[in-house]
């Protein structure tokens, strides 16, 4: 434990309030995409959002809660080169992390020094403020990530066919047949 922790953690409910007062106010209008195998946070739904502010639309959002329920990815931010450098992005993360008190963790950041220095601020910002965003993700520990969870993925009717064709006492002459016909 830091020696500044306590201090810490008596500051971030007043960095927090002076967080949620001092950014604009921005309105998620989400888009529910259904699980399907193959997404890389299935069964878990994925989500893209229109960012709105003020009635109009300032850019759009793609993220997910991994199926475990214990990590927030966003997978990118995108806000309309007319309203950048106002707040909105760094908004629409606290908002994000207010409803779901999740761990926030950026995948496969594009490389611009513009994201990079984003996400390196909106970490010290947030961080003041309780809130956890993690270092970037790239798609191969996404990858690994994903074994976490793999208990939770239904298992086909075919793979659950075959895994239980193969614990039958049958199993050893229905091989043999099979090696037999690849033999021909």
């Amino acid at each position: 434990m830091d020696w500044l922790d306590p201090m810490r953690d008596l500051l971030q409910p007043l960095q927090a309030k002076r967080l949620t007062t001092r950014l604009p106010i921005v309105h998620l209008q989400i888009e529910y995409i259904e699980p399907a195998r193959g997404n890389a946070y299935y069964p878990a739904p994925k989500f893209v959002a229109e960012i709105t502010a003020d009635g109009q639309s300032v850019g759009r959002i793609d993220y997910a809660i991994n199926p475990l329920g214990d990590r927030l990815y966003i997978n990118k931010i995108d806000i309309h080169p007319e309203f950048k450098r106002r707040g909105y992005a760094l908004a629409v993360l606290w908002q994000l992390h207010r409803e779901n008190g999740l761990p926030i963790v950026p995948v496969a950041i594009y490389s611009t020094s513009e994201a990079h220095g984003f996400w390196s601020k909106a970490r010290q910002t947030l961080k003041a403020a309780g809130a956890d965003v993690e270092g970037e993700m790239r798609t191969a520990e996404l990858l690994h990530e994903q074994l976490r969870w793999q208990h939770l993925v239904p298992e086909l009717p075919h793979e659950r066919q075959i895994r239980e064709l193969m614990a039958s006492p049958e199993w050893p002459e229905i091989e043999a047949g099979f090696k037999a016909r690849q033999t021909l």
